[in-house]
């Protein structure tokens, strides 16, 4: 069965200082923190879109999408206007046809979009090329006598396909992100997510962002790994240590109870 052909995006790329963005500042000075989580709420939703524009056209959907935020309609209209104003949004397109979206939104996800076409194309003339190969493999097996050698060779030749088909599925798996040279696909992604948290996740990946010598390595998930398992024990010891601190303690204090208690009783 054909996988589901996708629509929108999965992710989309968040700069680590979008908050210092003066589009993003102005909201956050205006609304706190609501403003923030306001405008990257809205571009998540508007991602998802096969156009790259959210229709807010109807009252239902603002309603929808202030609960959304966790605001009241009225204030999440005062920060939709403040986000037209400061052009977060295109206002003409708001004001027309009644959809966020920008110029910015829309050049972005187009490379998305243009990047799976292409690989669809691949994968499309690689299956065609496999389909081929099979089709010569059978009209040869037809006229050729089965020996324990062929056997033994068709045995290897589907191996080797099996191997090349393998290789280039991996070929084709989105890119969660792109560090230096090497690239973490959203499958290992979600493989770190499984033992780390997010955010040491983002910390980790920006320092092999910047460190020099990754040049000399080959998996961006490999040392990606091995350096959160490095932080975590380095954690689970500085806990150790803190722990430590009071047992010490309290050994001490029963010593000198126990003290206190044999003078005590040497008096009577």
């Amino acid at each position: 069965m054909a996988r589901p052909i996708k629509d929108g995006m999965d992710y989309f790329p968040h700069d680590t200082d979008a908050s210092n963005d003066e589009k993003v500042e102005a909201l956050r000075s205006l609304y706190g923190n609501d403003g923030y989580a306001f405008y990257f709420i809205l571009l998540e939703r508007i991602y998802r879109t096969n156009e790259a524009e959210l229709d807010v056209s109807d009252a239902e959907t603002i309603q929808i999408l202030a609960r959304k935020v966790s605001v009241t309609t009225e204030k999440f209209e005062q920060m939709l206007q403040a986000a037209l104003k400061w052009k977060c949004f295109d206002r003409e397109n708001y004001e027309k046809r009644g959809v966020l979206t920008s110029n910015g939104i829309k050049k972005r996800a187009s490379v998305v979009v243009e990047k799976r076409v292409a690989m669809r194309e691949k994968y499309r003339k690689q299956r065609v090329g496999g389909s081929q190969d099979i089709s010569d493999a059978e009209t040869t097996e037809e006229t050729t006598p089965e020996t324990p050698q062929r056997k033994e060779k068709k045995s290897k030749e589907k191996k080797r396909k099996g191997k090349e088909r393998k290789e280039k599925e991996r070929e084709i798996k989105e890119v969660y992100r792109t560090i230096q040279h090497l690239t973490l696909t959203v499958d290992e992604y979600n493989k770190l997510r499984e033992n780390f948290s997010e955010s040491d996740i983002a910390d980790i990946l920006d320092e092999m962002e910047n460190w020099a010598k990754l040049k000399t390595k080959r998996s961006a998930y490999l040392t990606a790994n091995n350096w959160l398992k490095e932080r975590q024990r380095k954690r689970d010891q500085a806990q150790q240590k803190t722990n430590y601190r009071p047992n010490v303690q309290k050994a001490l204090d029963l010593v000198k109870k126990t003290q206190e208690e044999q003078e005590g009783s040497d008096i009577w």
